[in-house]
């Protein structure tokens, strides 16, 4: 008799909570850090590991957003079919992504900016109004957009563009959800279908869409959502086929070894960043959930002191601005210390501002982004 092969994810709902999706978060965020530090400290990640490894076609920083956007499409998904109503499901979104938020581009905009803007910098109250008001849209609006013009980049929080992409994928999860709620299954998976197809149509036109500022404004670039959207909707289908998922070591070896044979073997080739786009998303978001579920990893109590990855990201990026341009440190002392310095603000945003946010009874939501 051949025995049934064991779930990937656990049909019980302690099993399902039984999980390991906070550590992988912060590991995430500090890949980012990692990734970043390259292109902050000399203005390049061509050298960066693993965007070697992939012959420059993604890098850390990439690999770390999209793990963010897969749990983000697992976790919010449950949330959304476990919600007792839309305005309850929409509730715990906004509490979990605006308040931290709002927090941390104030202190850019009203505690960072003064301190390395140009002589002469005025803040004026119109100024601030407006900043407060576009970052209410999720639109990263600082006073001074270039505040750190001598450093190898001037941007002041660059990590901050995902955050739009992401609270725009909650509400449009709630969408087809409302839409297609007892065949919802099938039209997120045409959606992933031909949202992949486009972005291999782009990549092989080099086309990359969306110069109007009015679109930008409201969506972000829209190139960037053919990025992103693909591991969302990944980890959307993960949840939604949770009970056809087998767990599979050999399957999740197989399939990474055929990532970087083709990022390898077809380089920047058409062909082979086409391969790239079909193989990887499906694959990271196989391996992030044999991550997460894995029975001998036991990162279930990891975050019993709080959920640090926000904070962490949100703060990352203009801390190690901030390092680049008053210290002149080694390129591994500046990881280290900016590895640390992220981890203490994403502590701070956790217990000063984001778990006064989360009620009691969505304490489980602390596992959703």
């Amino acid at each position: 008799m051949i025995a049934a092969r064991k779930p990937l994810i656990p049909a019980d709902r302690a099993g399902f909570y039984a999980n390991n999706f906070d550590m992988i978060r912060l590991a995430m965020a500090l890949l980012v850090i990692w990734s970043h530090s390259w292109a902050l400290y000399s203005n390049s990640e061509h050298l960066e590991p693993l965007s070697r490894a992939t012959n420059g076609i993604y890098n850390a920083g990439n690999i770390g957003v999209w793990v963010f956007f897969i749990i983000s499409g697992f976790l919010v998904t449950a949330s959304f079919e476990r919600s007792r109503s839309l305005g309850s499901y929409i509730g715990k979104r906004i509490r979990r992504i605006y308040p931290a938020y709002l927090v941390a581009t104030s202190i850019c905009a009203f505690l960072i900016t003064p301190i390395f803007a140009p002589a002469g910098f005025l803040l004026t109250p119109a100024e601030a109004a407006r900043t407060i008001g576009l970052n209410l849209l999720l639109d990263n609006h600082f006073p001074v957009f270039r505040l750190f013009a001598d450093n190898p980049m001037a941007t002041v929080n660059g990590s901050l563009w995902s955050i739009k992409f992401e609270f725009l994928c909650y509400l449009g999860a709630s969408l087809v959800g409302l839409v297609a709620l007892a065949r919802q299954r099938w039209a997120i998976l045409l959606v992933y279908v031909v949202i992949v197809a486009i972005w291999c149509w782009l990549d092989l036109t080099g086309r990359k869409p969306g110069q109007n500022q009015i679109i930008f404004a409201v969506i972000g670039w829209p190139y960037r959502w053919f990025w992103v959207l693909p591991n969302f909707l990944a980890g959307a289908l993960a949840y939604l086929h949770r009970e056809s998922l087998p767990r599979s070591t050999p399957m999740l070896i197989a399939a990474v070894i055929a990532c970087f044979l083709v990022l390898n073997i077809g380089g920047p080739a058409p062909w082979g960043i086409v391969a790239a786009h079909v193989l990887v998303p499906p694959t990271m978001a196989y391996l992030v959930l044999w991550l997460a579920y894995h029975p001998h990893i036991r990162g279930q109590k990891f975050a019993r002191y709080g959920d640090f990855s926000y904070g962490t990201y949100l703060y990352a990026f203009v801390i190690q601005q901030t390092l680049v341009a008053r210290t002149a440190l080694p390129f591994p002392l500046f990881v280290i210390v900016s590895m640390a310095l992220a981890l203490l603000a994403g502590a701070a945003s956790w217990h000063f501002v984001e778990r006064h946010f989360l009620r009691s009874g969505d304490r489980p939501a602390r596992h959703e982004p």
